[in-house]
């Protein structure tokens, strides 16, 4: 399974795997298998090593605690405290180290514990700063993916402009070609 990172930060990302969050849920983290295969497109770790049922529940709690984070602003909502402790707890754990193998060659080594503290710790740094507002949700009303807007007037609308921004293009296209269509 080929994984999509244009959410801007890696916690929004995994945050993401669970698509279509208000319309036709799809889970992608469905088994070990694809823990390990967003691992490794991550950039997070070269080999996750065994990855269990039980690893993909943890990175399924983090993931939803982190969406309901980052998404409490947005709702004009608080974070929920279990959640702000459940993602802080995974940030206190040991990261996935790199080893530098040459000039612009590093790879980065670590176990499934190791990519969920890491996750973790980049949704506390944030999540944690003046940044969490810059976070954004999708314009396109089905698309439940969060961003973050890097944009310099802050104006970024769509969580990807070629797949939610380019949908919304083409349909405002056609609207505007069946409007000037002669009967």
């Amino acid at each position: 399974m080929e994984f999509t990172f244009v959410s801007g930060h890696l916690a929004l990302d995994l945050a993401a795997t669970l698509t279509w969050r208000s319309t036709y849920p799809i889970e992608l983290l469905a088994g070990p298998q694809d823990l390990s295969a967003w691992i490794g497109q991550a950039g997070l770790a070269d080999v996750a090593g065994r990855v269990g049922d039980a690893d993909v529940e943890r990175m399924r709690e983090l993931r939803e605690a982190v969406y309901r984070t980052a998404s409490a602003d947005l709702l004009e909502q608080r974070p929920r405290v279990g959640d702000l402790r459940l993602i802080s707890r995974t940030a206190a754990g040991k990261q996935v180290t790199p080893v530098l193998e040459g000039l612009g060659r590093a790879a980065w080594h670590g176990n499934v514990d190791q990519a969920l503290a890491t996750v973790a710790h980049q949704a506390c740094v944030l999540l944690g700063s003046s940044d969490y507002r810059r976070i954004r949700s999708c314009a396109d009303s089905q698309c439940t993916r969060l961003f973050v807007d890097h944009s310099r007037s802050g104006s970024r609308r769509w969580c990807d402009k070629s797949a939610c921004g380019g949908r919304a293009n083409a349909a405002a296209y056609r609207r505007r070609r069946s409007q000037h269509s002669p009967p």
